[in-house]
């Protein structure tokens, strides 16, 4: 049976892929919703409002769904810089945090999968290369560790990795992992 490997601070867990939803490639989570521990596994004061993804410098950080950059972010106390992507049809919006570089203007209509941005160490990132993601419920610009309203869970939503040419789901919000993935690997650590 496939499974999935998840990073959770120090604790490493490893997932059926159908908890998943798919035959997942591995996956290294250091943060997920809700965690009180860093991607560097230091104790936070406050519970993380989205997930945190293991990407070194410069790797591509991918739309999770179709969408319009609602926003550029450029808040070294927090998220540094960073991409919103608005989805309108399901009143939902998602935020990629901590990137060298954003790729994409506000405005700018995205398709599920593209390179919207760059991952680095930018704003408070703990100087660990990550992306942070969240999922908001109303308009959003990333919100401050602890601030849970207006946030949910996006793990439930993930539907694998992204792939070119597949039917995702047109009656729900579903999400691809904004990194690509590696199926078969054995090192998560990309």
């Amino acid at each position: 049976m496939a499974r999935a490997r998840v990073m959770l601070g120090a604790l490493l867990l490893l997932l059926p892929a159908a908890a998943w939803g798919q035959d997942v490639p591995d996956v290294v989570i250091l943060s997920p919703y809700r965690w009180l521990a860093r991607a560097n596994e230091r104790p936070r004061l406050r519970l993380d409002v989205g997930v945190d993804l293991a990407a070194p410098v410069g790797t591509p950080v991918l739309a999770t769904a179709d969408g319009t950059v609602s926003r550029l972010v450029d808040y070294e106390l927090g998220c540094g810089n960073g991409v919103v992507l608005a989805h309108p049809a399901f009143k939902r919006w998602t935020v990629y945090c901590h990137l060298t570089r954003a790729l994409v203007a506000t405005g700018q209509v995205v398709s599920r999968g593209q390179p919207i941005g760059l991952s680095g160490t930018s704003g408070n990132s703990a100087n660990v290369p990550h992306v942070h993601l969240e999922l908001c419920t109303v308009a959003c610009a990333s919100h401050r560790d602890g601030d849970l309203r207006g946030t949910q869970d996006p793990i439930p939503l993930i539907a694998g990795c992204f792939e070119a040419g597949r039917a995702y789901p047109t009656d729900r919000l579903a999400l691809t992992w904004p990194l690509a993935c590696r199926r078969g690997a054995a090192d998560a650590r990309r």
